[in-house]
């Protein structure tokens, strides 16, 4: 906040001259000496010799006591340079001496609330802030969109939202000139109240404006998530996907997103295009998506290739015994058969629907021993009474034969 120090300079020469032909009188009539003193620490200010300034004044504060004016413009100097110093309850303290002075000009007070009110959000003193804004608006004739805004904050932070949210609307109407802070503030407080609806329309037009900013994206496709709105949620994500904005993680997510919209090839072209681009790698997660989708998009020669890949790198089975599922759905039994017992070696506990499916592609390949092996290793493991069932058919099957 070193830049309040910057009016220091102008407060100070029109404090020592203006006012006073302005009210004709000597009330804002400093003497040489303090005038000579002030322009010194405010050539030491505008160098950052913030410590040697505070010693300077120091010494014309004891000096001045006797003058109400005087003192007033000390102690004003005095906050800028705590500022300088990054001691803003030292600030604080001295600006509200020269305000409580009644001493300054009304003008230079006027100005000092709404830069103390600053200072008081700093410190996390909202309540202080706000007792100095609500007197600094009800003197200021045209109060500046920036304002409404330093507002919005105070009553944030008090977590007075319909206010905080009723000046920011106000501060962004009446600007020419919107910060794109702005807008994040207002979607904050929409956020933090719940008002999904107000949420989204305002994030829908931030990511016009800011079409390369990620977060705006991400955010209101998080809305409409909210919202239930699934469809169009997705079609957020992939307008930033096309773009370009999204992370692995988020990638992965709306190829979910895809699935579970019954948008199987999407996923698959999506996530087949990404690991080609290098985005997402071709690690077990990624290949395992892939292939799934490519099974749920009816295009097993697609998959096949992605299997073969995964069981060089997926050591758990759990690739391999998908391949091999999927082999016995193209009636390719020797080749399951060989796939399904690979996953199963891998596979620390089968399940009978492991034994099930090896079963089955012994018993269609006419190897009747190992069918009768791997059914009644089904038969054994399962807990389910449907499973059991259809392992002792087959075990009963192959007996008769």
């Amino acid at each position: 906040m070193k830049w309040l120090c910057l009016p220091v300079l102008l407060l100070l020469l029109v404090s020592f001259g203006t006012y006073a032909e302005e009210e004709g009188g000597d009330e804002y009539i400093a003497t040489q000496l303090t005038y000579d003193y002030l322009f010194l620490v405010e050539a030491l200010i505008r160098h950052e010799r913030y410590t040697e300034a505070a010693e300077e004044l120091d010494g014309l504060l004891a000096r001045v006591a006797d003058n109400r004016y005087e003192t007033a413009l000390v102690h004003q100097t005095y906050g800028y340079v705590a500022i300088g110093l990054n001691d803003y309850p030292a600030a604080i303290t001295h600006f509200m001496q020269a305000i409580n002075s009644s001493a300054l000009p009304d003008q230079v007070a006027h100005s000092l609330r709404y830069t103390t009110a600053q200072l008081q959000l700093q410190e996390d003193n909202a309540k202080a802030a706000l007792q100095l804004l609500q007197l600094w608006f009800e003197l200021e004739q045209q109060p500046p969109p920036r304002a409404r805004v330093l507002l919005a904050q105070v009553y944030r932070s008090l977590a007075r939202w319909k206010p905080a949210i009723k000046a920011m609307k106000r501060a962004i109407k009446e600007s020419d000139e919107v910060e794109e802070s702005w807008y994040q503030l207002l979607v904050g407080l929409y956020l933090e109240t719940e008002q999904l609806q107000p949420a989204a329309e305002l994030l829908q037009k931030m990511v016009g404006m800011f079409p390369d900013n990620a977060g705006y994206w991400r955010q209101l496709a998080g809305v409409l998530m909210q919202q239930r709105r699934e469809k169009a949620a997705t079609a957020v994500m992939a307008l930033a996907a096309e773009k370009r904005l999204l992370k692995a993680g988020e990638l992965r997510r709306l190829a979910n997103l895809y699935l579970h919209q019954n948008m199987p090839l999407d996923a698959a072209e999506l996530v087949e295009t990404h690991i080609m681009s290098g985005l997402l790698k071709a690690n077990v997660r990624n290949l395992s998506l892939l292939a799934d989708a490519w099974v749920l998009a009816r295009e097993p020669e697609k998959a096949l290739p992605i299997f073969s890949r995964l069981s060089n790198i997926d050591l758990s089975g759990r690739s391999d015994l998908k391949w091999g599922s999927l082999l016995i759905e193209l009636e390719l039994w020797e080749t399951a058969a060989t796939r399904l017992q690979r996953g199963i070696e891998r596979k620390k506990k089968p399940s009978a629907r492991d034994w099930l499916l090896l079963g089955t592609s012994y018993a269609r390949s006419e190897r009747r021993q190992q069918a009768i092996d791997a059914f009644t290793k089904a038969r054994d493991a399962s807990g389910k009474k449907q499973e059991r069932h259809q392992a002792e058919q087959w075990l009963e099957y192959l007996a008769a034969e």
